[in-house]
């Protein structure tokens, strides 16, 4: 290969990377096409891909291909709504008129018709919040405990810029010190005075 292959090459694989976030960037707003292969491949066919494309030019190319396109099913906000409320009753309803701790058949129809007023979101964590509390009920204590010590962040260690040398803290005012201590802490601090970093 010379130059100009080469570069053609590298711009039409460019070209091509471009064109693969648009049609990314399409298929966001279009949830009744479903992102898979067979669909890629189909647009691929119909649009060259050599040459840059536009949002409308997918548009275009979708009024066009018709059954060629892998379509799926895409629930409205209303039956995501309906969904989220019937996980939500099933979770939080007693097997036992009430007798193991959750919600009878009554509280849970109270539950329904305040819930029937919640956005999507609110609705969604409150399905978090409930299965996550049920999924600690059954954990034991120590186990919880190790749950939270594994999500709890370590602190970082703050590391003293070489320029505080042993000789220049020792030189240094009190008031500088302790700024030094609140800054870095005084293991760091110490750990500079006493040659162990």
């Amino acid at each position: 290969m010379n130059f100009r292959q080469d570069k053609i090459a590298a711009d039409r694989a460019a070209q091509y990377q471009a064109n693969l976030a648009t049609y990314k960037s399409f298929l966001e707003k279009h949830m009744e096409v479903r992102d898979c292969i067979a669909t890629q491949k189909a647009f691929e066919e119909y649009l060259d891909w050599t040459d840059e494309f536009t949002q409308a030019d997918l548009e275009f190319a979708l009024g066009n291909l018709g059954n060629r396109i892998v379509r799926q099913e895409v629930e409205t906000p209303e039956e995501m709504k309906a969904t989220l409320i019937d996980k939500i009753c099933e979770l939080i309803a007693s097997s036992n008129g009430g007798r193991d701790g959750k919600h009878n058949e009554h509280s849970v129809k109270t539950e329904r018709s305040k819930m029937a007023h919640w956005t999507i979101s609110e609705l969604t964590q409150r399905l978090e919040t409930i299965s996550e509390k049920q999924r600690l009920q059954k954990l034991s204590a120590g186990e919880i405990r190790q749950e939270l010590q594994a999500s709890r962040s370590q602190p970082q260690v703050k590391v003293l810029p070489t320029e505080f040398t042993r000789e220049r803290i020792h030189g240094m005012p009190p008031y500088e010190i302790r700024r030094l201590i609140r800054d870095y802490t005084a293991a760091v601090v110490n750990n500079r005075l006493f040659g162990r970093d």
